[in-house]
């Protein structure tokens, strides 16, 4: 094993029962009619590596995020296209800047690649902040998802703009901006030839077990970062299932609206628990003092929800989960007040 293999931290994965409001899973039924026709894709050739299909899978993201197919490039969900991304743009010891709190995968893709993972001491999603961080260690690489996950966040495209035209490298991670699309920076990717997108079609697409991600960026970079993909990295099935959903727009239209919906139904239950912080993905931060007591409270009832140090992020969910959320903060309130 290399020198200090074991300060990279290992994800485990733990099967959920209940209600997992902790991962920001969709909780949007796909609908029938996709399941109908999902059970028609062709399966003769299983046998054959995906070309095909991963070739179809592009053309039809490409019109979805209106992208040239050059400027696409497929990973097993948006986690191995970080993976890729550190390996082909960092070199030993870089310094490569996030803000704090963000995606806590960002460190430790970094740390593999042999980077230097640097986040702001304090204030860390103040812009302010982020760019003094910036402007101390001259990074190579920043990491940036928005809208901010756990947070909720969003940064402005003239802040991302202002980071981007600072270092080599720019990172811009949109897995929930499916949800907010008129935030996208892609509006202003033609003049950034440095920055990065990462999108994904496990949050609002609710496709989380095909594991399917997307980069988008300008073609020559797009070239340069293939040559550290493995080839054939993703299943010609997911390929085809996720290119199913893809041709059927109603689909994500209704998606996106019952997640809005459901999120500002729980940002009603969830007043009394603390301060909500603005979003518009599909999940919201709570902050409490209380938070690993709120979490307890609610997985006793069923519901999953995500502690940090400072509050909860949960997920838009379902009628009966907010029943359970609802159930559980009554028996709270009512306990405090006799």
């Amino acid at each position: 094993m290399r020198l200090r293999y074991e300060t990279i931290p290992r994800y485990v994965p733990h099967a959920v029962s209940g209600h997992a409001l902790n991962q920001n899973e969709s909780q949007f039924e796909l609908p029938e009619r996709l399941k109908e026709a999902i059970r028609h894709v062709n399966l003769d050739g299983l046998s054959r590596y995906p070309v095909d299909e991963l070739n179809v899978l592009k053309e039809r993201y490409a019109s979805y995020a209106g992208v040239n197919v050059d400027q696409l490039m497929v990973g097993s969900g948006s986690d191995e296209l970080l993976a890729i991304l550190c390996q082909a743009l960092l070199d030993v010891d870089d310094v490569v800047v996030a803000p704090l709190p963000d995606f806590s995968m960002y460190g430790i893709y970094a740390h593999i690649a042999r980077g230097n993972f640097v986040q702001p001491d304090e204030a860390g999603l103040s812009f302010q902040s982020l760019l003094q961080t910036v402007e101390a260690n001259q990074p190579k690489l920043v990491l940036v998802s928005n809208p901010n996950n756990p947070t909720g966040k969003m940064w402005t495209l003239d802040e991302l703009e202002m980071i981007a035209s600072r270092v080599p490298y720019v990172v811009v991670d949109e897995a929930y901006i499916d949800f907010t699309m008129n935030d996208s920076f892609k509006s202003r990717l033609a003049d950034h030839p440095n920055v990065i997108i990462l999108r994904t079609l496990s949050k609002a697409f609710g496709l989380a077990n095909l594991r399917i991600g997307f980069m988008i960026a300008a073609s020559a970079l797009i070239e340069n970062i293939d040559r550290f993909r493995s080839p054939f990295n993703v299943s010609g099935l997911s390929a085809a299932v996720a290119a199913v959903v893809l041709a059927d727009a109603a689909y994500i239209r209704d998606a996106v609206t019952y997640h809005n919906e459901q999120r500002e139904k729980l940002k009603q239950l969830l007043a009394p628990v603390g301060k909500i912080l603005p979003s518009r993905a599909n999940f919201l931060y709570v902050e409490t003092r209380d938070s690993e007591a709120w979490a307890s409270r609610f997985l006793a009832n069923g519901v999953h929800v995500r502690a940090f140090s400072d509050g909860i992020r949960v997920s838009a969910g379902t009628d009966e989960a907010y029943r359970l959320i609802r159930q559980t903060i009554e028996e709270v309130t009512s306990f405090e007040n006799s």
